[in-house]
């Protein structure tokens, strides 16, 4: 251990102004633990709280859940048929459909119908009456049906006389009404659920008590009550329109009536002509168009060849060429046997003109008779059709009439057998029944939640703790707060007696607090202190751990085989003081420091002789005495050197409290300034505070192992479970391989 103390400390053939704290802080930093190394450790640290309050929490999460009555759910289902869909529903566009479901959840759960049912039900309780049955998976002579039982009459117990603190003693009836109609509106509310099941026509409504029967006996009431007020809605919008429709078939038939006698009187004024005689003279007509286009296809080939016959009279042509020009027949030569040749006669062209032009007046009065027939059957037919037209248009009004007449007769019977029967436009898929499980998790299932929260708020809460702990536990820490080197740590000590402390220092060289108290002054006699050397004990807190320190570091030296000489600043005089002189000083002569430092008496006079432990022990001056002003008023380099003349080592125990000017007028006495903190309880800011108001610059020497820190009242084992890695694990094993060392 004293070895390591050395890698961190200056060679002796350092310069005088070489600082050796980088050295130190830098290889403390390449080993800092990263943050969440930091939180692991702190966690496993604090593993047996996290469990214990996990097991707590646990038992805590099972207790409220058998506390915790079972809840069961009933469900129902209903669908929806869409109003004036012609076709299935299924076929119905999926806007409408989700309108009208939509619109359906609306006023499923809305507050008037809500109390609709309420009433509903007190009803129907009002006309079968029944206990409220304890749920089938609660036994009442079963533990957790008699903590059940508890619960709800201790809850009955504090509502009502939450409700009697609140009213002050005196509750109004209608108030109370009121309350009561709101509580059960509001538990209703609370335990009804209603939702579209996916995309469909489907309702869901489920409800949740811890009475299964009464939670079926709700969803089926709100169910049926709102079937009933859709068959009520329904049947008084058949019945408006059924009175609707009473008041129009009458004037329907007359109406009716008006238009049957207007259309037998157009049939017996303008004739019974039918639609057949009118298609009679349209196949008539259509014939004599055809004879007539037949008429002028002829009329118009005469005129062709009539007119190139004109033309042939002044051209010579052959006899035959005449022929196929006017349409006659060739001449045939009677010795050869052939068509005749040459130029036929004026006369022959124009007797075949002649011919041809009778032809085209004959062809010409048939068309000019043929278009006179047609003309007469068209006006025929116009006449005709005047008189179907009428016809059509009244027979057309009369069937109109009457299909309506009829539509009012067919959806008056409709709406009566309706109003006879109604039918909702939702029904009842599946009534609900009393289930047998409940919905409710089994207090087992309710452990593991409560353990893992308890046992993450526990960690939680040791990580802020750790966080916002101001204190200093390691030596790393306490060089880099305090930016001295840290000396070591000292064992937890429980406020030793002077023997005790004696038997632990002398006897015991073994045990971990005189091993740490060894190791502690020989760094400090390796730091650069000329022997003989002259050490002062200040202190960060108020408590004894300074005085403690003093002793521990004086026995040890004397163990050495050191002169000591204790030399105490501390005029309240610690318990640990009076108990050294009451048990091993011999000779108390009543004087003190500040008789020698005045010069009253001389050394030998002043000192108390402790042959025992081999300790020379100079007494406090009085609390009457003004100890700043002794000190400011000595020479001390002048006094310490008449005191090494004598000793090895003088032990100087500083005055008690924080930030006395004696201690830094003393620590200038001093070849080394040791500052006692004490492990997890001395602020960081206060032991950085004294260390500002010592200053090191103004120490002898400048040295850098001038000042330095130790902490004291170490706990081994909480120290072990930081995991920090320095001196202090060195002394844990050999905690429990020696005897008991009061510790």
């Amino acid at each position: 251990m004293v070895n390591q103390v050395q890698l961190l400390r200056p060679k002796p053939a350092a310069a005088p102004t070489h600082d050796a704290r980088p050295r130190r802080l830098a290889l403390e930093k390449m080993n800092d633990p990263t943050p969440l190394q930091q939180v692991l450790v702190t966690v496993w640290r604090q593993k047996w709280p996290i469990l214990g309050m996990a097991i707590l929490g646990g038992v805590l999460a099972g207790f409220v859940g058998m506390m915790r009555p079972p809840l069961y759910e009933a469900s129902t289902q209903m669908i929806v048929d869409l109003p004036g869909s012609p076709g299935p529903a299924a076929s119905a566009p999926q806007d409408m459909l989700a309108a009208t479901v939509d619109g359906h959840l609306t006023v499923l759960s809305s507050e008037a119908h809500l109390r609709n049912v309420l009433m509903a039900l007190r009803a129907a309780d009002a006309d079968h009456p029944r206990t409220r049955p304890v749920p089938a998976a609660i036994e009442p002579n079963s533990m957790r049906g008699i903590i059940h039982f508890m619960a709800q009459k201790t809850q009955a117990s504090a509502s009502s006389l939450l409700s009697w603190a609140w009213s002050g003693g005196r509750q109004d009836a209608a108030a109370t009404s009121e309350t009561a109609d709101a509580a059960a509106l509001k538990a209703l509310k609370d335990g009804l659920r209603v939702g579209q099941e996916l995309r469909s026509r489907i309702i869901g409504i489920a409800f949740t008590d811890r009475d299964p029967v009464r939670a079926a006996q709700v969803v089926n009431a709100v169910a049926g009550v709102y079937i009933g007020m859709i068959a009520l809605q329904n049947r008084a919008s058949d019945q408006h329109e059924l009175a609707l429709i009473a008041s129009r078939l009458p004037e329907m038939q007359d109406e009716l009536g008006r238009a049957t006698e207007q259309l037998q009187t157009y049939r017996l004024t303008n004739g019974a002509s039918d639609r057949g005689s009118l298609d009679d003279g349209g196949r008539e007509i259509a014939g004599l168009g055809r004879q007539m286009s037949l008429v002028k296809a002829s009329l118009a080939e005469v005129e062709t060849r009539l007119q190139r016959a004109r033309g042939l009279r002044t051209s010579g042509v052959q006899a035959q060429d005449s022929a196929e020009a006017t349409g006659a027949p060739a001449t045939i030569d009677p010795a050869t046997g052939t068509a005749a040749t040459g130029t036929p006669s004026t006369n022959e062209i124009d007797g075949q003109i002649a011919r041809l032009d009778a032809e085209r007046q004959v062809y010409l009065g048939q068309i000019a008779s043929l278009q006179e027939q047609s003309d007469a059957l068209k006006a025929a037919a116009a006449d005709v059709a005047g008189h179907l037209s009428g016809l059509h248009a009244l027979e057309l009004k009369v069937d109109v009439i009457s299909q309506r007449y009829n539509e009012l007769l067919a959806r008056q019977q409709d709406l009566q057998q309706r109003i006879k029967f109604p039918r909702p436009d939702v029904a009842v898929l599946s009534e609900a029944r009393p289930p047998m499980r409940p919905v409710t998790l089994s207090p087992v299932f309710l452990v593991p939640p409560g353990m893992i929260v308890f046992g993450l708020a526990t960690a939680v809460f040791a990580l802020a703790w750790r966080y916002f702990d101001r204190t200093l536990r390691s030596e790393a820490e306490a060089e880099a707060a305090l930016e001295i080197p840290c000396a070591g740590l000292l064992p937890k000590v429980a406020r030793p007696g002077a023997r005790q402390l004696c038997s632990l220092l002398l006897g015991q060289h073994r045990a971990p607090y005189t091993r740490a108290v060894g190791s502690l002054l020989i760094s400090l006699a390796k730091a650069r202190l000329r022997r003989p050397g002259v050490i002062l004990i200040l202190p960060s807190d108020e408590d004894e751990d300074k005085t403690v320190l003093a002793w521990s570091l004086a026995l040890t030296a004397t163990r050495l085989g050191e002169r000591v000489l204790f030399v105490d600043f501390d005029q309240q005089e610690k318990h640990i003081t009076r108990a050294f002189r009451t048990e091993f000083s011999t000779s108390r002569n009543g004087s003190s420091v500040a008789s020698f430092l005045v010069g009253n008496r001389s050394l030998p006079e002043t000192v108390e002789d402790m042959a025992e432990i081999h300790i020379d022990f100079m007494p406090a001056p009085p609390i009457s005495n003004d100890l700043l002003h002794l000190v400011s008023t000595v020479d001390g380099a002048k006094v310490m050197d008449s005191l090494r003349e004598k000793y090895t080592l003088v032990v100087l125990n500083g005055p008690s409290g924080l930030a006395r000017p004696e201690a830094r007028l003393l620590s200038s006495w001093a070849d080394a300034v040791l500052l006692a903190v004490r492990w997890g309880k001395t602020p960081r800011d206060i032991a950085r505070s004294v260390v500002e108001f010592i200053g090191v610059e103004d120490l002898p020497w400048n040295l850098p192992a001038s000042l330095v820190s130790v902490l004291t009242q170490v706990n081994l084992k909480q120290h072990a479970g930081y995991r920090f890695g320095d001196s202090a694990g060195l002394l844990l094993p050999a905690a429990g391989a020696t005897e008991p060392d009061r510790e």
